[in-house]
């Protein structure tokens, strides 16, 4: 044999051992089950503040999402459903924000209008004899 042959030997060997190298960590990849763990915990988080009320765009696509994911783990494609988890969690964690950021400005602004009424009344009932400060300006 030439050294020309074993060369071409070597490289042959060294790329076909790549190759099943590659092949087998693609075919053996685990289940993602804390990914899909963290967006499923996401997701139940978003339903209790009520996303499906005040961010119910952002529940939509966590929803359809989470239903590809169910696809590709029967699929057995991990590393789809990897992805899709993932998705699945910033859109749940976006909409439970979303809908905690309404409910909040929803209970400021029935609290300010609660004391713009309370306020009303103060003046107008003349018991109180209540005479706010003046604003000079």
């Amino acid at each position: 044999m030439t050294i020309e042959r074993v060369f071409c030997r070597a490289r042959v060997s060294a790329c076909l051992l790549i190759m099943t190298g590659a092949l087998s960590a693609c075919a053996s990849a685990p289940i993602p089950e804390q990914q899909i763990s963290l967006s499923r915990d996401a997701l139940n988080r978003a339903v209790a503040a009520e996303a499906t009320q005040y961010a119910p765009l952002e529940m939509k696509s966590a929803q359809d999402k989470t239903l590809l994911m169910e696809r590709a783990l029967g699929e057995k494609n991990y590393a789809q459903a990897t992805t899709l988890a993932e998705q699945i969690e910033a859109d749940a964690n976006l909409a439970e924000r979303k809908a905690r950021a309404l409910k909040w400005q929803r209970q400021l602004t029935d609290a300010r209008n609660g004391i713009q009424v309370l306020k009303q009344e103060m003046l107008q009932d003349p018991a109180t004899s209540f005479n706010p400060p003046s604003s000079a300006q």
